[in-house]
């Protein structure tokens, strides 16, 4: 294909931006607690905060870091990137400064774009030998940072020159919250994230009356990928700073939104918020999330809110939308997943081949959203990619029906006395006890067997159960090797947690197993 034809058959994240900005100028866009933006404002920003970047010399193939909580000036900053064909490197805020320093000192951006309450933690890094040439604050002016709004303002009409943007290009960087080592950085192009929007889009159903809640960060998956759903079908995304349960029933009942992802962490708090009926909730019509970790709680979700429930299969690597499911109000989730178009899912043996139906696997995949690789890591890319499939790392079945259920992290497998135990089939027996909210099964040192199951459980309010009771119902349902031979009862507080709500397993792994907990 010659360099033209490529162009002309090429589509990029900038054109769905651009799109969005030209037909859908008086809808609103984007909407937060203190105010909103219609497509055409949001347009405007986004011209404007290109016009001034390009001004203080970055031009496209550079990166820019993004350090903020998910608001308005962030959504500009993604289509002004994306319209200078400017790489963003999407810095989680969770991280340690440190992390931040490797983020920052091997991402090589031109210019940093930071909140406010969070300028402190990059304060470090302004010295000699930062890659960093420009310093931005969202809101304003302040030591060492320029402020957006004055920039904003001192654009004027004109506009940056027109950049050679490919569908290859890279688009931004989204740092994976892995359980070892640095972050990775998986490479997302501007091909790849409007075709991800595309396919949320089309799998959901999307129409211009729909509104995301956008709590979830805009340096996730989740966030990123439900905003360009969101631009491309003429929708409003709703830009929550934190996942506040009564925060995002004043934004649905005002800006009538009607979707977001539920997680755990966030779910329960939704769920059993006191002042949740004091809100028109009826535009509200589904919520995503991870239903093998909490049915009872999905259960009690959708029959109260009259609602779906869409169950999670995907990765920052691939796209968050690999395999749904979907329950209905009041239904029990069946936890079988169906794969979602535009991407080729197999399940394999270790030598790549197809395994039957029945038997576990690894999930691998390939498809026009699957990432273009590790940033700066080529060991790491080559592992992901062997034999042409990026491989997921995930253990799943395939049914005859076509329909996948999830297994586990081939990472988090136990070995005890010489037996696999995968915890996801722990923990789904676990939670399926109705006094159990949310369960995480992990494998600790012992004596005897080399490893041994421990679980650690969070009760539903005001429900009584002992390690006693739970160690019978599961007696009943499991294999001896397979019981938890420890029982950890913890508040829901008290479970680490990632950004987007998943229990950090490995955490709770290290510490020590206490003899009290031994059932």
């Amino acid at each position: 294909m010659s360099d033209l034809a490529a162009t002309a058959a090429s589509y990029t994240v900038r054109e769905l931006f651009q799109r969005a900005f030209r037909i859908y100028g008086p809808r609103i866009a984007v909407t937060a607690e203190e105010g909103q933006w219609t497509y055409a404002e949001l347009g405007e920003q986004a011209r404007r905060l290109a016009t001034a970047l390009h001004g203080l010399g970055l031009r496209p193939g550079e990166r820019v870091a993004v350090l903020s909580e998910t608001r308005p000036e962030y959504v500009a900053a993604y289509a002004a990137l994306a319209q200078l064909g400017i790489t963003v490197l999407t810095l989680n805020i969770r991280l340690h400064p440190d992390e931040l320093r490797y983020c920052v000192e091997s991402g090589k951006p031109a210019a940093l774009l930071a909140s406010g309450p969070l300028t402190h933690l990059v304060a470090g890094l302004r010295g000699a030998g930062t890659p960093v040439r420009s310093w931005i604050c969202f809101d304003g002016a302040q030591d060492g940072f320029e402020g957006y709004p004055e920039l904003l303002a001192a654009a004027g009409d004109g506009a940056p020159p027109a950049a050679d943007v490919r569908a290859s290009d890279i688009h931004n960087v989204l740092y994976t919250s892995g359980t070892t080592g640095r972050p990775k950085g998986a490479m997302i192009s501007q091909g790849a994230a409007a075709i991800r929007g595309l396919r949320l889009a089309q799998w959901f159903g999307l129409t211009p009356d729909d509104g995301f809640v956008g709590w979830l960060p805009l340096f996730h998956c989740g966030g990123d990928e439900s905003l360009y759903a969101t631009m491309l079908t003429g929708g409003t995304f709703g830009t929550l700073r934190r996942a506040d349960a009564e925060t995002m029933f004043r934004m649905i009942e005002r800006d009538r939104l009607s979707w977001t992802l539920l997680l755990p962490g966030v779910i329960t708090d939704f769920l059993h918020h006191p002042r949740r009926a004091d809100y028109d909730l009826t535009s509200f019509r589904f919520a995503i999330g991870y239903a093998n970790m909490m049915p009872n709680v999905i259960q009690q979700l959708t029959k109260a809110c009259g609602i779906d429930f869409y169950d999670a299969f995907g990765q920052t690597e691939s796209s968050y939308l690999l395999a749904h499911g979907v329950s209905h109000p009041g239904e029990p989730p069946s936890l079988r997943k169906l794969p979602s178009p535009l991407l080729d899912v197999r399940i394999v043996a270790d030598d790549l081949t197809e395994l039957p139906p029945g038997q576990p696997g690894e999930c691998v995949v390939r498809g026009p959203s699957v990432m273009s690789g590790y940033l700066d890591d080529p060991a790491a890319t080559d592992a992901a990619f062997r034999g042409g499939w990026l491989h997921t790392g995930d253990l799943l079945t395939r049914h005859e029906d076509g329909t996948l259920s999830f297994v586990d992290r081939k990472k988090y497998l136990i070995k005890t006395g010489g037996e696999n135990v995968y915890p996801a089939e722990v923990e789904q027996v676990i939670a399926a006890h109705p006094a159990v909210q949310e369960v995480a099964v992990f494998g600790v040192p012992d004596e005897r067997w080399g490893e041994t199951v421990k679980a650690a459980v969070v009760l539903h309010p005001e429900a009584e159960l002992d390690a006693a009771g739970l160690d019978a119902w599961c007696r009943e349902r499991l294999a001896g090797y397979k019981r938890p031979r420890y029982i950890a009862f913890l508040a829901a507080a008290e479970l680490p947690r990632s950004t987007t709500g998943k229990v950090q397993r490995h955490e709770l792994a290290a510490r020590p197993a206490r003899p009290e907990e031994r059932v």
